[in-house]
């Protein structure tokens, strides 16, 4: 069955801004000098950067690895439906030539019958005429 894609861009961005937030209070309430504190947050906000851009960079992984497999799987039912759908027109069509076919024939019955009719009639006005 298809399988769910886990494509959470928010869950990333949380992450991030959370971890971000819980060094810089980390340093700013440990004690130490203004230069080191300073060192610390660039040392830990580079580190989340690298950290963020290979998340984010495995996040689009995983995004274009589930829009190709649905759109495969897309183009696959796709394929099925139209298959299905042509076998049905098919069998329509077929269905409505026997059913042209049926009526040709009984057209053709009743109008025999009515040529028939027809004749009859006009043979017992051409004896009442004689």
């Amino acid at each position: 069955m298809t399988e769910k894609c886990n494509c959470h861009a928010e869950g990333l961005a949380t992450f991030v801004l959370g971890a971000l937030m819980g060094a810089a209070l980390g340093v700013l309430f440990a004690p130490a000098k203004g230069e080191t504190t300073r060192r610390k947050i660039k040392r830990f906000a580079l580190d989340a950067y690298e950290e963020g851009k290979e998340e984010l960079a495995e996040r689009v992984h995983d995004v274009k690895e589930c829009a190709h497999r649905h759109g495969e799987e897309l183009r696959e039912k796709a394929a099925r439906v139209k298959e299905s759908l042509s076998e049905r027109a098919g069998e329509m069509k077929e269905r409505l030539g026997e059913k042209a076919e049926e009526f040709k024939h009984r057209a053709m019955d009743k109008t025999e019958n009515l040529r028939e009719k027809a004749a009859d009639e006009l043979e017992k006005a051409a004896k009442k005429i004689r």
